[in-house]
């Protein structure tokens, strides 16, 4: 069974984090069509689980490996969790770790230098001010 699932797989998208979103709401869909009461309303929400389900089986055979990439990386961009311009998280830390950042008194800019160096003298790169800080 195993064997014939991973060659189903192979070379397609499967699982993504839009795909589990997808999946979770067709189930949550589904769910509470059979809770609701008005048949009309049941019925909507029946159609709706089946057409996440049939969205996020379509996304997990697709070939366009690429194209459904792209959507993934839209769709976590759109929650906060995707990458941004800034970098991940975890570069940041490490360059919180690595660096020391002031802000310039005069101009406001964002300076970094390296931690440990005791007291230095930081020359901003924008307005040319100099300032004594502790790194």
């Amino acid at each position: 069974m195993r064997m014939m699932l991973s060659q189903l797989f192979y070379g397609r998208n499967g699982m993504d984090q839009l795909n589990g979103v997808l999946l979770g709401g067709a189930v949550l869909s589904w769910l509470a069509s059979l809770v609701v009461r008005p048949a009309g309303i049941a019925y909507l929400l029946h159609s709706l689980a089946l057409l996440l389900a049939a969205i996020a089986i379509v996304r997990a055979l697709s070939r366009n490996i690429g194209r459904r990439q792209q959507e993934n990386q839209k769709f976590l961009t759109m929650l906060g969790r995707g990458k941004s311009s800034r970098g991940s998280w975890s570069a940041r830390m490490e360059q919180r770790r690595q660096y020391k950042v002031f802000k310039c008194p005069s101009c406001g800019v964002k300076l970094r230098v390296p931690r440990g160096k005791g007291r230095i003298k930081v020359t901003c790169r924008q307005c040319g001010a100099t300032f004594e800080e502790k790194s």
